[in-house]
């Protein structure tokens, strides 16, 4: 087994390091402080291949062959280094685009793309508690309930919703103009552009429906196996990114003659934070290397099992090393001035967006004993 990066893999990681060091951190402060990303972020990421990456060609993107959620994860990583929020922007449109073009009919494919192709953002949603009322009308579908908040929801166009009538899965993609939306600004990810949707009996076409029943049950695993992937990836990224901070004070900071960087508690915490997220990273990338050779349904359990659990040590390992992270710079830690205090409220959310993953473990094997 070779873990190398190949040429390509090498030349996206480099170039994201280089844009997330030069400019994304660069941008966090004031994007976090502001509630909002900068102007510039869509242009420069956009010159980058973000956005329209999981596009087709044909249809004014710049998808070419098959979609790498290898190196979608290589950079995910690169990006959790620099800001969360504006990660999950630039990551947004991947899974409806990839969704829709692998299930959506025509008439989905081009709503979405030409959005996409526009400057346009799409988001993903689950019902993971069963809070919306869907109802089948036929072969269409009426929504009730509200969406989110989510991160991207509040300027995104469409919204890719796994969800339930009944009993039956389903997965569609709704346009956001058939609800109410509002914009929030959380604590966490807050240059995120979150929103909410509010839907009141809203009717989704037939044709915007991708996949139903068993199919749809499929295509969801997929989808949050993709996303959940990615969310490791991001995790391991902040975690990262919070020690490297925490190394630099503690080599900077002095105390009782030396830096507190010296010291064998500080030292073992971030030991112990480097080691998480070293984890995490490999648990990500394998994770989404299986899902890059997803070709049946045991190859597409395998693929979200590690996703999943990917997702939930990612959780556990961004928690304790952000907050480690603030307990090395003391009481410099809970200052805006220090990056720290940021990473800390962005780690939240990578355990709570789209359902909690300790209980959907609860759930399936409890299915499992079922069966």
């Amino acid at each position: 087994m070779d873990f190398a990066l190949d040429e390509e893999q090498t030349l996206i990681a480099q170039t994201v390091r280089r844009f997330v060091d030069k400019d994304v951190r660069a941008w966090a402060a004031d994007a976090d402080r502001a509630g909002a990303a900068p102007p510039r972020l869509h242009a420069v990421a956009g010159d980058l291949g973000f956005f329209l990456d999981a596009v087709p060609e044909a249809a004014g993107g710049l998808l070419d062959g098959a979609y790498s959620h290898t190196r979608r994860a290589l950079r995910g990583y690169e990006l959790g280094r620099g800001c969360a929020g504006m990660a999950a922007l630039l990551e947004t449109n991947v899974e409806p685009a990839l969704a829709v073009s692998r299930w959506g009919s025509a008439e989905a494919q081009r709503a979405l793309f030409e959005s996409l192709a526009g400057g346009g953002l799409a988001v993903t949603a689950r019902d993971a508690r069963g809070a919306l009322d869907v109802v089948r009308e036929g072969e269409a579908l009426r929504v009730s309930g509200k969406v989110g908040p989510l991160p991207g929801l509040g300027t995104a166009t469409h919204v890719l919703l796994a969800a339930r009538t009944g009993e039956e899965h389903v997965l569609a993609l709704v346009p956001t103009s058939a609800g109410r939306r509002e914009a929030v600004t959380p604590s966490a990810w807050r240059a995120g552009a979150w929103g909410t949707l509010t839907l009141e009996s809203a009717a989704v076409p037939a044709s915007m429906v991708l996949a139903r029943g068993a199919t749809a049950v499929d295509a969801i695993t997929e989808v949050l196996t993709w996303w959940k992937a990615s969310m490791a990836a991001r995790a391991a990224g902040v975690a990262t990114a919070a020690m490297e901070h925490a190394r630099k004070y503690a080599e900077e900071r002095v105390q009782f003659g030396q830096p507190i960087g010296r010291f064998e508690s500080l030292i073992r915490l971030r030991d112990d934070a480097d080691t998480g997220a070293a984890a995490v990273r490999l648990m990500a990338f394998h994770a989404a290397w299986l899902a890059d050779r997803v070709r049946d349904a045991t190859s597409r359990a395998a693929a979200h099992d590690a996703a999943s659990r990917a997702r939930v040590l990612a959780g556990d390992v961004v928690d304790r090393a952000t907050i480690d992270a603030v307990q090395i710079l003391g009481g410099y830690g809970f200052v805006n001035d220090y990056p720290v205090e940021k990473l800390m409220r962005d780690a939240r959310p990578f355990a709570q967006l789209l359902g909690d993953e300790r209980f959907d473990r609860i759930l399936a094997v409890r299915a499992a004993q079922g069966a």
